[in-house]
């Protein structure tokens, strides 16, 4: 948890951390912070659920640069997010290795199981009771 004082410091004069990645109730409290950092130095932030991350907020350039359209950006901001997006990476365990299953080898076909017979309903009785 961090101090009071330390939270009070300007976002410009905080310390880097070395991956950015914050918690959603971190992120919650801090997201203006976050926003201004993806803007004004291009750096892609994470946020993480229980220990996973689950998203990224990256500038709006990064995706023009995932859309295919990264000669519209300016080769020092393109530059700019490639290295943040890397350190990013580096420092966020990988789920796109996790997300893939494994190669299975080929398996032959199951007998087709048999429907179970249907059962019967059964007839009401008259009679008995006199009405």
């Amino acid at each position: 948890m961090r101090s009071v004082k330390e939270l009070r410091r300007k976002a410009a004069a905080r310390a880097t951390r070395k991956a950015r990645v914050y918690s959603t109730s971190e992120a919650r409290a801090n997201f203006a912070e976050a926003l201004e950092t993806a803007q004004v130095e291009n750096a892609v932030i994470g946020f993480d659920r229980y220990g996973r991350t689950i998203a990224a907020l990256v500038p709006v350039e990064a995706v023009y640069m995932l859309a295919g359209m990264g000669r519209l950006i300016a080769p020092k901001v393109r530059a700019d997010i490639q290295s943040y997006s890397r350190q990013f990476i580096q420092s966020v365990p990988t789920r796109v290795a996790a997300a893939e299953p494994a190669p299975r080898a080929p398996r032959g076909k199951r007998a087709a199981k048999k429907a179970a017979p249907k059962k019967k309903k059964a007839k009401r009785r008259s009679g008995g009771r006199g009405g």
